[in-house]
């Protein structure tokens, strides 16, 4: 806790990092959250709302640059990334809350068509869902700084309330990312659960840039032709939503976080870590959100893998490897041409100005080049050093002496060392293992 006096008026300035780490801890939730719609129509291990939000956000990013006038496009992610927060008290309330019978054929029959209501019901029952979601929010917010909770607060009214150029924007495109996963697991089968996402797309969407856009889909799955460009690439991006970190492979995690999960969280924790920064949070934010799609193509390759033979990694999984520098700027270049590559690949299809921001930004971060890209990329470890100290919690023969270890070379900015000593003492009270 800090004052400033200037001249007769004080300011009391707080900011208190075991909040925020508790706010971080409630978001990560959302990986464990299964999206509803999927649930009842029997997907099995269907989406999880932070995998939802992290595809969303990049969506409406690359669709909304397109926008002439400019949108603002930190506002647009910044909404995507807060649109579904309140579900991780209030739940996944679908349109149909309240309707559906138990019976399970009943209810996928039902579940095929979109449901409308008279305009007066429609009206009750979104005022319902509000109160309620808003609740939510304001549960998970209140901890925050004041002006944190009113940023995000301010960012879900928009998406809600359909305040802003970019809140209508981000509302549709929820509405066509949804679309698109459904037809990634049922394609465009006849009277299959799709039917009823594309008549609600047709009663919501009305954006020129996602009519375009929902014209693509029609031709990739309904007409079976080729796609390029955004289609393409966000098509990809899809398949780090069930893409888990090979770092809890490695260490037989159960329902391991998925790359996509993860940077999400990694955009959240960014978001709300930066706030005592001087920073560019629109770069962050999109750094976040690209630093792992490399590992499409790159795969998710550990620290340990030009270690040992494979045979023998088991031996050094309890603890962090060290490496001489010269070691380290070896193993760091090569995996750097190997990334950069699989980048490139990946973006192959975009426009030239998109596919160079993408790129840039991964340099930036993987190369710690700038202010944002250091602190993005300390980020990134401390983030995956808090979903590692949550498996310790869940199973005390996890080896959290590697992620210890490893921290202490990687993590040196000074906000991010304060949240790491309150992630240590609320998962390793009194340092119950031993560090040797």
């Amino acid at each position: 806790m800090i004052l400033l006096n200037q001249g007769k008026s004080w300011f009391l300035i707080y900011s208190n990092m075991k909040n925020i780490l508790d706010f971080l801890i409630e978001v990560g939730k959302l990986k464990k959250m299964p999206r509803t719609g999927f649930v009842w129509l029997g997907i099995k291990n269907p989406e999880t709302i932070a995998q939802h939000s992290f595809r969303v956000a990049i969506m409406n990013w690359i669709l909304g640059k397109k926008m002439k006038p400019k949108f603002n496009l930190k506002k647009i992610i910044q909404i995507s990334l807060v649109h579904d927060l309140c579900e991780i008290y209030a739940g996944d309330i679908t349109p149909y809350w309240g309707l559906l019978p138990k019976d399970k054929k009943k209810r996928k029959e039902i579940l095929k068509r979109w449901i409308r209501f008279p305009q007066e019901i429609k009206a009750k029952r979104d005022q319902v869902k509000f109160i309620r979601e808003k609740a939510s929010l304001q549960k998970l917010v209140r901890v925050l700084p004041l002006k944190l909770e009113k940023e995000i607060m301010n960012c879900w009214l928009d998406y809600e309330r359909l305040i802003s150029r970019e809140g209508k924007f981000v509302k549709q495109g929820d509405k066509v990312e949804t679309l698109l996963q459904a037809l990634e697991y049922w394609g465009p089968k006849p009277d299959s659960p799709v039917i009823g996402w594309w008549e609600e797309v047709e009663d919501l969407v009305d954006h020129p840039i996602l009519l375009e856009f929902l014209e693509k889909l029609e031709k990739k799955f309904y007409q079976e032709k080729k796609v390029n460009g955004e289609l393409k690439f966000l098509l990809e991006i899809g398949k780090l939503k069930t893409m888990s970190r090979t770092g809890w492979i490695l260490r037989n995690v159960k329902n391991p976080e998925t790359i996509a999960e993860h940077s999400f969280s990694l955009a959240m924790a960014s978001w709300v870590l930066s706030q005592r920064r001087i920073l560019d949070l629109e770069k962050m934010l999109k750094m976040s959100l690209v630093y792992e799609i490399c590992e499409l193509l790159a795969g998710d390759v550990t620290p340990y893998d030009e270690l040992l033979p494979s045979n023998k990694k088991k031996k050094i999984l309890k603890r962090w490897p060290r490496f001489s520098r010269k070691e380290k700027a070896k193993i760091f270049l090569k995996d750097y041409r190997r990334e950069k590559k699989a980048l490139e690949k990946i973006t192959s299809g975009l426009s030239p100005n998109l596919k160079k921001e993408i790129i840039d930004l991964w340099d930036e971060c993987k190369g710690r080049k700038t202010l944002e890209g250091k602190f993005v990329n300390q980020a990134y470890w401390l983030v995956t050093y808090l979903q590692a100290l949550q498996y310790f919690k869940e199973n005390k023969k996890f080896p959290i002496l590697a992620w210890y270890e490893q921290m202490r070379e990687f993590i040196e900015d000074s906000n991010l060392l304060e949240l790491m000593g309150e992630m240590e003492d609320k998962y390793l009270p009194k340092r119950k293992i031993k560090f040797l």
